[in-house]
């Protein structure tokens, strides 16, 4: 029985020589039985021309103590006491592998209860504890990453360049850091305005991925036909005009962090190719036979539901299953009014302003809680741009009203201008309609210049005068 068992094992008498030596031992050691049976020299196996540590403890400490009982006359087995020994280190055998081992002996009774023997066990445990040294290893990584996280919480209101206290921006930094533990895609999604960017480039700075490119593609500002391009570059001769090699964003990324917003835009073939890439694949540059390699990691972001564009059949489902592995929601402004203040705040501090929010007028503080917010915290920093230059709230909707708020009473395409500006003159409230017409086209179009002159019926160049005319700056 001991011969054929899977366990390393091997018998003593009371001569100390060895009497059995099984054939799982003579693998685990790499000694064979026909060199050990009959001696008395069998720890010395264990002893390695580097690394004598092993024998030392199994002599000095349990092969002794063992000893001690052995030669005790007719001990009652109540008195034996042989506790197992964990390997601290690992021992060489003779063929020169390592390898961590639990040593458990114990004795071997005759019919009158007297010691004859001993039955010593090895097991080898290198296996679980490579696997427990590396659970201990990331522990302490994940420790590091913690401490990191709440060094930079501070007050728990404010993470990274993420303003908020509210319970739900709670749970968004507690979800931001997990994903900056892990190196696995993360999905943000979020109406327009909430900071999707922000809350990528925080799992970014804090990830081990640091110190690495963080690039962010606009998506829906990138025509189909130069996606290819803008993704993986081109060569000398790839298109007509064209007489210099250009790299791609994924050979600038490289061991970085790869931010896609509106990922959802991209077309269904580029999709597959990204895919291709993530899962190990290389990419070619446009013109080029060369196949090129990149590892990067993918955050996405998208202000639709993602799972309805794969139903809608505008995302392919692999590409989907790839990139939702952390999803994160970012709650819009009006579900976390009580970080209005803090938010007032941070961008009156970034404006330079001496304002503060809780010394507002009563009634501008009141408006401020009853505003719907539609463009979330890109409209608010806007709003308060305004303030500071005009002295007074002015929003592009009425509180309250989803946008566009046009009352039946008005023909359709015609926007109201408040009654605070009624009594201004009229080249005054022209320029203020104009302004907050603009603003509106902005925020409709998620501040895409081309997207938003397109949709009033300008050129870009025209657009881009008028902004600065009004001080109208991109978020």
């Amino acid at each position: 029985m001991l011969e054929y068992t899977p366990i390393a094992q091997f018998v003593i008498g009371r001569d100390h020589k060895v009497k059995v030596w099984n054939r799982a031992f003579e693998v685990l050691t790499g000694v064979s039985a026909e060199e050990i049976i009959g001696t008395n020299h069998q720890w010395k196996i264990f002893y390695s021309s580097k690394r004598p540590v092993l024998a030392d403890l199994v002599v000095e400490q349990d092969y002794e103590k063992f000893l001690e009982i052995y030669g005790t006359k007719n001990p009652t087995r109540s008195s034996i006491v042989l506790n197992a020994w964990e390997a601290t280190d690992y021992f060489e055998n003779i063929n020169g592998k390592p390898k961590y081992i639990n040593f458990l002996a114990a004795p071997v009774f005759d019919h009158e209860g007297s010691i004859t023997g001993a039955v010593t066990t090895l097991q080898d445990i290198s296996l679980r504890k490579m696997q427990a040294d590396a659970m201990k290893r990331e522990s302490e990584r994940l420790q590091q990453q913690y401490s990191l996280f709440w060094s930079l919480m501070g007050e728990r209101f404010k993470f990274c360049n993420i303003i908020g206290k509210s319970q739900k921006m709670q749970e968004v930094y507690d979800i931001i850091v997990q994903a900056a533990a892990s190196t696995d895609s993360v999905v943000i999604q979020g109406e327009s305005g909430v900071g999707k960017e922000l809350v990528a480039r925080a799992i970014h700075d804090i990830s081990q991925r640091k110190n690495t490119p963080f690039l962010s593609v606009n998506c829906d500002a990138i025509s189909e036909s130069l996606l290819e391009t803008e993704f993986f570059g081109h060569v000398n001769g790839a298109f007509t005009g064209v007489y210099n090699d250009k790299k791609g964003v994924l050979s600038y990324v490289q061991g970085g962090t790869l931010f896609l917003h509106e990922v959802g835009e991209l077309s269904l073939s580029m999709q597959v190719k990204l895919l291709r890439i993530m899962e190990g694949g290389g990419y070619s540059p446009v013109g080029s036979n060369e196949v090129l390699y990149s590892e990067f990691r993918i955050i996405a972001a998208s202000t639709h539901n993602l799972w309805e564009e794969v139903q809608k059949g505008r995302l392919h489902s692999d590409f989907f299953y790839s990139l939702y592995v952390i999803p994160i929601d970012i709650p819009p402004l009006r579900e976390r009014k009580e970080d209005l203040a803090l938010l007032a705040d941070y961008f009156f501090s970034r404006m330079k302003s001496t304002l503060q929010f809780y010394a507002l007028p009563e009634k501008d503080i009141q408006a401020l809680y009853d505003y719907h917010w539609p463009g979330n915290v890109r409209e608010l920093q806007n709003v308060l741009r305004r303030y500071i230059g005009l002295h007074g709230l002015d929003f592009i909707a009425p509180p309250d009203l989803p946008l566009p708020a046009i009352p039946s009473t008005r023909p359709s395409g015609i926007i109201a201008v408040s009654d605070s500006g009624a009594d201004l003159p009229l080249t005054d409230a022209v320029a203020r309609f104009e302004k907050q017409f603009i603003l509106s086209a902005l925020d409709l179009s998620r501040w895409h210049r081309g997207k938003a002159a397109k949709k009033m019926g300008v050129s870009p160049k025209t657009l881009y005068r008028k902004m600065v005319t009004y001080g109208i700056n991109m978020p």
